[in-house]
């Protein structure tokens, strides 16, 4: 009867038997649960909060709840002085509409072609149109 509810945010059992609470609270569907108290999941921010059904839309707190709250990025540093990466010019604003297509053609089939051939020939193709 309790797990045909659509809705699952928290439950709680109230037992003498701190085992015989946990066994019935596995039982039961939703995305929080505790034995012998009812509010404790709710205040300890740690632990992430959120349902199960019409209840669960994600998680927040806890580090599952982070997560979903984070933007994930990579951060990249130069590390030797001196050293500056530059958009090659076939490439860079105002991009030169002969050669901007064939050179970026050409970087693409050097990283990604898997014949020797192929990638010999993209290099040819940078050079010609770099």
């Amino acid at each position: 009867m309790i797990n045909a509810c659509s809705f699952g945010l928290g439950s709680s059992v109230y037992s003498a038997s701190q085992k015989r609470g946990m066994k019935i609270g596995k039982q039961l569907r939703s995305g929080m649960f505790t034995v012998n108290d009812f509010g404790v999941n709710y205040l300890i921010q740690s632990l992430p909060f959120g349902g199960v059904g019409e209840s669960g839309f994600d998680r927040f707190a806890g580090p599952e709840g982070l997560r979903a709250c984070c933007l994930e990025r990579s951060i990249v540093e130069d590390r030797i002085p001196g050293v500056r990466t530059t958009i090659p010019s076939p490439i860079d604003y105002p991009i030169d509409i002969r050669k901007g297509l064939p050179f970026g053609t050409s970087l693409v089939n050097l990283f990604y072609n898997e014949s020797l051939l192929g990638k010999i020939k993209a290099i040819f193709g940078l050079i010609k149109y770099g």
